[in-house]
Order: C-alpha cells, then structure tokens, then sequence
C-alpha cells in the first residue's frame, strides 16, 4: 500500500487496498463488526459479480470530508474514473434509524449500504447486483 499524501490518513497510514481487504484505520473495537461485515458482502459479490468487481477498489474512511448539496451527510463516494469507492463507516452506522438495534439489522444496514456504493459505482440496480442479498430497511 502506498502512503502518498492522497492515500493516507491523518495518521500516516495508507487507506487503500485490494477489493478482498477492505482497510480500515483501526481493525479493532468499533471497526471490526463493520470491517467484517463490509469484507463478506464483498466476497460475495466478488463471486455472483466477478466480471463486473473486477478491478473494483473498496476503501473504508470514518467519516467524508464534506457533506451533499442538500445538507446531508454522504454515507459513500464514487469515483468511476479510478473503478473506486470509499464507504464511510459512522454515517452508515449512525444516520440510518433501525427499527430494532440488533446484530441481524445492523449487519443489513452496512450490507445494503455497501451494496449500493458498489451498485452505484457499477451503474446497477442493487437488487439485481446483489440478488438474495440486498434487503434494505428490513
């Protein structure tokens, strides 16, 4: 991993990787259940999606260094050009109102989050991206 200055963090350390592993600042504590979570899901879609996640890159940042025009806080970045995407971890996990804050609802808010950012990316419909998988707001 390279530690250009657009590539690292605050800290020093490079935030990129391969679409299989998925960086995080910290692979710890708070970020492990959503850097695992994150992980599956990509392993998944590397399999039902080869063709399409070949050559994809998925980056992992705690928080976006800017909000959308309207105000709100994005939860990803796209970036087609470079075959990219940078999911943000606290928007996902704290901007999203769970009906019940359970491990099964917290594991498919940061699926279908993941989901769309690659979806998006990909220019895909995530239902059809990520069949079986893809359950937003269950």
């Amino acid at each position: 991993m390279s530690s250009d200055s657009r590539g690292a963090s605050r800290h020093g350390r490079a935030v990129r990787s391969d679409v299989r592993g998925i960086a995080a600042v910290d692979n710890g504590g708070r970020n492990a259940f959503f850097v695992d979570v994150a992980k599956d899901v990509i392993n998944y879609l590397c399999d039902v999606q080869a063709v399409k996640m070949n050559g994809v890159r998925v980056e992992m940042a705690s928080l976006p260094s800017g909000e959308h025009a309207d105000g709100l806080p994005r939860m990803w970045s796209t970036f087609p050009a470079e075959k990219r995407v940078v999911v943000y971890r606290l928007p996902i996990e704290r901007m999203t109102k769970l009906h019940r804050d359970d491990d099964w609802h917290r594991r498919n808010n940061i699926e279908s989050a993941v989901i769309e950012a690659i979806a998006e990316l990909v220019g895909e419909d995530p239902y059809d991206f990520a069949p079986n998988r893809y359950f937003p707001h269950a």
